[in-house]
């Protein structure tokens, strides 16, 4: 397989064929085969054959390189991860724009998040970033510890809008409202951290859903209860109930926090 990639790499100029057979390179869990993919998504060269300058004008989703890296998504395997790490860490691959936010949404299921994530993540989610929203999604859908750390201490700097914090309780901490790690890291803001004049709206999001949270039709789904574990299920009463009781809550939040605690309590 590695063998294919480096003979085409070096002879063909189709890029469907390119990217199919880096595709299957990225699909390998052999290290060796990740090592010769790595060595070509690290080419200026090959990636201009695999996409072309007219192709990056169009939304990245859309690129040839990004059926390459959803396949390194679905692979989870050591040596996928390595690659993705690898990526992220070359300043020539991350100085375009649409493979930035290609690999701020891949690194999300790199758990738990290793150092060159953090670190990328962390460049992208200062208030003055571009891709912030982006990020901040990508930490909550990966919600291992240091992702979540990370989102904790953007939720702390007071540089980040008000707006821009309440939109990311009520889209990435909402759409992962079950999730452990999440959780605990709503658990910890909710006591420090985390401005007072804003915990009432992350306790909301974590027992309500609004339409009139949302400015677009494109709504976050909220996620089912069926699909809480129990271990959720024990940190989410024991920051409903502690809401309850300091925090001060509008009546419908209140309403929303008591109906969570009778389904938590059964």
């Amino acid at each position: 397989m590695a063998h294919e990639l480096d003979t085409l790499a070096a002879a063909s100029t189709d890029a469907h064929e390119l990217m199919n057979a880096a595709a299957r390179a990225a699909a390998s869990k052999d290290g060796a085969d990740h090592e010769v993919l790595r060595k070509h998504l690290l080419n200026p060269g090959f990636l201009d054959k695999l996409d072309s300058a007219k192709d990056y004008q169009a939304p990245p989703q859309q690129l040839r390189l990004a059926r390459v890296i959803k396949t390194l998504m679905d692979n989870r395997s050591p040596a996928s991860d390595a690659t993705m790490t690898a990526l992220v860490q070359d300043k020539v691959f991350v100085s375009v724009e649409p493979r930035q936010e290609l690999m701020i949404r891949a690194l999300a299921v790199v758990r738990p998040s290793p150092t060159p994530a953090v670190t990328y993540w962390r460049e992208h989610s200062l208030p003055t970033a571009p891709y912030k929203h982006v990020a901040m999604d990508a930490m909550a859908d990966n919600a291992s510890e240091p992702a979540m750390r990370l989102f904790e201490e953007n939720m702390a700097n007071p540089s980040h809008e008000e707006q821009n914090k309440v939109a990311w309780m009520h889209d990435p901490i909402l759409r992962n409202r079950y999730s452990p790690g999440v959780l605990a890291s709503c658990e910890r803001m909710l006591k420090s951290g985390l401005p007072e004049t804003l915990r009432p709206a992350l306790v909301a999001s974590l027992a309500d859903y609004r339409e009139e949270w949302y400015l677009s039709c494109d709504h976050p789904v909220p996620p089912s209860r069926a699909a809480a574990s129990q271990e959720a299920k024990t940190i989410l009463l024991r920051i409903e109930e502690d809401a309850l009781a300091r925090i001060p809550l509008d009546p419908r939040t209140k309403a929303a926090v008591e109906a969570d605690l009778k389904w938590l309590r059964k």
